[in-house]
This record gives structure tokens, C-alpha cells and sequence, in this order.
């Protein structure tokens, strides 16, 4: 009969190392987490600190905010959920003097900015690049004052002027 008790607690307790391993299904999974934080600094170069990292099952994504250094601002970063693929970044508060380089083959966000900023006067409201669905290609947006200027993200050209 002890033997029994014996064997049935070893079994319970190999059960119960077995559920809470971390290579258990059942695990919380933060590779997602820890990749999008990843491919944040790099693009930051590290110049930031993450304020959250938030998965959204609704929207199927992963946002990040970054505090970026001095006065410069929150920029947000979103991440596909499934692959972890860049989505969109946007600076969500001024001063917006900071660099971001998406990589990719994509141009820098701050020789965007000069772009956008040679081609209307004013302050920057606000900006974001995402890929643009009906083309498939990726545009810096700079909302300047009452304009939008629209720039392909890939070579630099204006796609659009809107006032």
C-alpha cells in the first residue's frame, strides 16, 4: 500500500513539473514579446526606452511605445501578432526629434522629415509609416500644419502634396 501512495505521488509530482515547465504548451509565451522589443531597439539603435509592450488579440498586433531620449517624444510601433512583420510606426507626441531606420530597404525617418519638411513649411503635427494596402508599398505620411505629404518609403520621392 505504501508503495502505491509512493508511486502515485512521484507520478502527481511529474505531472505537475511537466505542466508548469516552460516548455509546456500551457506556458506564457513572450518570444513574441521579446522579438518586437528585439527589432525595436534595433531600429531605435537603442536610443529609447520602452514605456509597454501590449498584444492585442482583437487587432491581431503587438504595440510598443518607446519614451525616446531628451524631448523627443513617444513614437508606437506595431507588429503583425502572427509574424511579428512591422506594421506601422507613428510619433504620437512632438518633439519628434529622434531617428528611426525601419531597415528593409526603407529610408530613414529623419531624411523623410527633411524631405517633408523642404517640401511644405510649418511644424510637424504629427507622422507615421505604414504600407500603404492600395499599392503595397511603404509611405512616411507628415501631417505639417493644415498639409499632408505623403513620401515613398523606399526611395525618398513625394508620392503627394495635400493642402
Amino acid at each position: 500500500m505504501l508503495r502505491h501512495i509512493l508511486f502515485s505521488l512521484f507520478l502527481s509530482g511529474i505531472i505537475l513539473l511537466t505542466a508548469c515547465s516552460e516548455n509546456s504548451t500551457t506556458a506564457p509565451n513572450t518570444s513574441g514579446q521579446d522579438d518586437v522589443i528585439a527589432k525595436t531597439t534595433s531600429m531605435t539603435k537603442g536610443s529609447g526606452s520602452v514605456v509597454s509592450t501590449v498584444k492585442n488579440d482583437d487587432t491581431q498586433h503587438w504595440e510598443v511605445r518607446v519614451d525616446m531620449p531628451g524631448d523627443g517624444g513617444i513614437v508606437k510601433f506595431e507588429y503583425q501578432l502572427n509574424s511579428n512583420e512591422l506594421r506601422e510606426v507613428k510619433g504620437l507626441s512632438s518633439s519628434f526629434e529622434y531617428e528611426i531606420e525601419p531597415g528593409n530597404g526603407l529610408i530613414n525617418y529623419s531624411s523623410a522629415k527633411s524631405i517633408a519638411l523642404g517640401a511644405v513649411n510649418g511644424s510637424i503635427i504629427e507622422w507615421k509609416l505604414e504600407k500603404d494596402l492600395s499599392d503595397n508599398n511603404w509611405q512616411y505620411r507628415f501631417q505639417i500644419g493644415s498639409s499632408e505629404v505623403r513620401i515613398n518609403a523606399t526611395n525618398g520621392n513625394i508620392i503627394r502634396v495635400k493642402n
